[in-house]
């Protein structure tokens, strides 16, 4: 299962907020907050390559990876 860490990479960086991300990102709000939430199924390689720029990390600071039964 994979899941979505970009709220706690945007927090290490200094973004408090979903509003904080859009504007770094120059992203619709829609997407910034399914970003913040973590609420999203699949992204752009465009929108995970801004997002590494931004907050100075790679694709694998972004999402984790555990397989079934793993915690």
């Amino acid at each position: 299962m994979i899941t979505p860490t970009v709220h706690t990479m945007a927090e290490k960086r200094g973004l408090t907020t979903a509003y904080q991300l859009q504007k770094l990102l120059n992203i619709s709000p829609s997407v910034a907050a399914q970003l913040w939430s973590g609420d999203f199924k699949r992204i752009d390689l465009g929108t995970l390559d801004r997002l590494c720029i931004a907050l100075r990390c790679k694709p694998n600071d972004l999402l984790r990876f555990e397989q079934d039964g793993e915690k």
